[in-house]
């Protein structure tokens, strides 16, 4: 009897309990309820501004810290990202060069003793594929070099491109019906000033050297010619620009002979000079699959997204800013290096006057009848979510697709759980 008592005792303490949680759970913490609610209000209002939208369209937000969907729209669907490939080239770089990698030009020479003031022979100007190297670092290389006390070169100036090859136009003229050749940026191993024109920018810098030097009373007695650098010639000076700068441009500027430049960079150092499209491609498909892409939901074929054979999904890049999120290390670098909504790059005068306006990070990407946008935004609770929105087939301006963006990341940055 009293076992049978405890028994009935022991179950009505378990349904207590049991009501005693479900009371806790949905009145005593009612912002979980709020919080679903909240994400359903988030949703709705992004329906609402795709609501009659006659193109392709793909969207995914996710929460940085918590990883949960907040929103998508056709998100495994195949779209054209144009410049927004420039996060995938900036997040490679990263990966294969690292943040405190240097894009470097420097003058070498044969001669083993140069302490006598005298080059007993040739000096080189070589190029490690730097996209923005210009006519400053030129003469400051010049007189980097006069301040060694050297007053005469015996042999010639010989500027060296041989770290990247000579597929100077890249993909252009390479697929019917791809980006015509004239938006195609000259990319070799030795820039200059971004290579503006058809002029060889090697052999530019090379002659520019030259005069810089006879600026700086140096005796030339031979000539500027194109050549390689031996494999034991000695370094003397250097300039470089940092890994920052160079993603910070390319990304807030949309840059695509630096993003051509930097994708080839990454197959020099992945593989071996000289750096190819071929051998970038190979790098970012091995970094991408490692993230845990498929290797059948992507295809990119050039760091710039000039090419209307780049292919993509939202999940492709949900993860991929998920990852650089992730990276404590590096993050600020990649972050710090795209464009700012209402205040500098392709966004700064986008978004002005709203709650997106200094939120959202991110990079643009446009292309006849494709217009993108991806990166971050900060909620109201200073959460930071990740997202992707691809607009592609669109006829006319993209005027009208942008300002869908724009409404879209303002929802975004007006979004809070509370």
């Amino acid at each position: 009897m009293r076992s049978i008592q405890n028994k009935k005792i022991n179950l009505l303490k378990k349904s207590f309990l049991t009501l005693f949680f479900l009371f806790q759970l949905f009145f005593l913490s009612p912002e979980i309820t709020f919080s679903k609610d909240k994400i359903d209000q988030l949703a709705d209002s992004i329906d609402v501004i795709l609501n009659g939208v006659n193109y392709t369209v793909s969207v995914e937000v996710a929460s940085a810290d918590k990883y949960d969907l907040l929103y998508e729209f056709k998100p495994r669907i195949n779209v054209i990202p144009a410049s927004i490939t420039k996060l995938i080239t900036a997040s490679s770089a990263i990966h294969y060069l690292g943040v405190d990698y240097n894009f470097r030009t420097v003058i070498f020479t044969d001669d083993t003793n140069i302490k006598d003031g005298i080059v007993d022979g040739n000096i080189y100007l070589k190029g490690f594929g730097d996209p923005d190297l210009n006519s400053s670092d030129i003469s400051y290389l010049a007189k980097l070099f006069a301040a060694k006390n050297i007053t005469e070169i015996k042999g010639n100036v010989i500027y060296d491109e041989s770290y990247l090859d000579k597929q100077y136009y890249s993909l252009s003229d390479y697929y019917q019906g791809d980006t015509k050749s004239n938006y195609w940026p000259y990319v070799c191993g030795l820039n200059l000033n971004k290579n503006p024109g058809n002029y060889d920018p090697a052999a530019s810098a090379g002659n520019l050297l030259s005069d810089e030097l006879l600026s700086q009373n140096i005796k030339l007695d031979g000539i500027v010619i194109s050549g390689v650098t031996p494999a034991g010639a000695k370094e003397v000076v250097e300039v470089s620009h940092s890994m920052y700068n160079v993603l910070s441009h390319m990304n807030k500027e949309s840059d695509n002979q630096s993003a051509i430049t930097l994708f080839k960079i990454i197959g020099a150092v992945n593989d071996s000079p000289p750096g190819s499209i071929e051998k970038g491609e190979q790098a970012v498909i091995d970094f991408l699959t490692a993230m845990g892409n498929s290797r059948n939901t992507f295809e990119i074929l050039e760091g710039s997204g000039l090419s209307r054979f780049n292919t993509v999904n939202s999940d492709l890049y949900i993860r991929l800013l998920k990852y650089m999120y992730d990276d404590v290390k590096t993050f600020d670098y990649f972050y710090g290096s795209l464009a700012v909504a209402g205040k500098d790059g392709t966004l700064r005068n986008r978004m002005i006057g709203t709650e997106a306006e200094n939120n959202v990070h991110a990079k643009t990407g446009t292309l006849n009848s494709v217009s993108c946008l991806s990166g971050y935004a900060v909620s109201r609770d200073n959460e930071l979510l990740l997202f992707f929105i691809a607009m592609n087939g669109f006829g006319g301006s993209s005027n009208g697709p942008r300002n869908l963006q724009d409404q879209i990341c303002e929802q975004l940055c007006m979004f809070s759980r509370k």
